[in-house]
């Protein structure tokens, strides 16, 4: 998707953007954040902070924020869901570009590139990805999952609202990590409603939440 694209969804974010700050059932998200064990005057880049859900929650702990987002009109409302937050700086940029204009504070590469480029070295990362298992797990309660008709194709990239989305299995995830220089501090899952995925809950007690993948990692130095 483009930044027309997602301008597009600026009024509708809520419902048609995952936002696993503002949705997720199990509070994962804040014990990842203790777990960083942020200094007095930690520096946060939101990269892809959509509405600014994470800065509006998590802001306050942080000396100096960045929020980033490549959609204009994405990020007026960010602007005004976080208006009593302090030192927020706003960049529309996309993460690939963010790296250069941050110095240390995109198809996929890129992406991870730009993430270990905004890390300072020793500095965590606070990283949610879509679950491979879990979309596995969504199609066989979905129509399309039921009847056989293939919604994956190679290198768990599955069909979402007529786009391809990279889902990661745990290896996966900590391979890749590993690879663009960061150590693994915590991983876990991150539970969703099923109303996410537009279904219903379930009876089958085997058919768990949907969950994404969250992960605080550390910059190798």
């Amino acid at each position: 998707m483009d930044r027309a694209d997602w301008n597009e969804l600026a009024e509708n974010f809520e419902e048609l953007v995952v936002d696993v700050t503002a949705e997720e059932t199990s509070d994962q998200v804040s014990r990842f954040v203790a777990a960083a064990r942020l200094p007095k005057k930690a520096v946060l880049v939101d990269l892809g902070c959509g509405i600014g859900s994470f800065i509006h929650r998590f802001g306050r702990l942080f000396a100096e924020v960045d929020g980033v987002e490549h959609a204009p009109k994405i990020i007026a409302r960010a602007k005004v869901k976080c208006a009593g937050v302090k030192n927020v700086r706003w960049l529309t940029l996309d993460a690939a570009r963010a790296a250069k204009k941050l110095r240390g504070r995109a198809e996929r590469k890129a992406q991870w590139s730009g993430l270990h480029a905004v890390t300072k070295p020793g500095g965590h990362a606070l990283i949610v990805v879509p679950s491979l298992d879990s979309e596995r797990m969504v199609q066989k309660h979905t129509p399309a999952g039921k009847s056989g008709k293939p919604t994956f194709k190679g290198d768990g990239l599955s069909e979402k609202g007529g786009s391809w989305q990279k889902h990661y299995g745990r290896d996966e995830l900590k391979a890749t990590l590993a690879r663009h220089g960061f150590e693994v501090v915590r991983l876990g899952r991150i539970y969703s409603p099923w109303s996410r995925e537009g279904l219903r809950k379930p009876r089958n007690p085997t058919f768990k939440s949907p969950w994404d993948w969250i992960c605080l990692a550390k910059r190798v130095a």
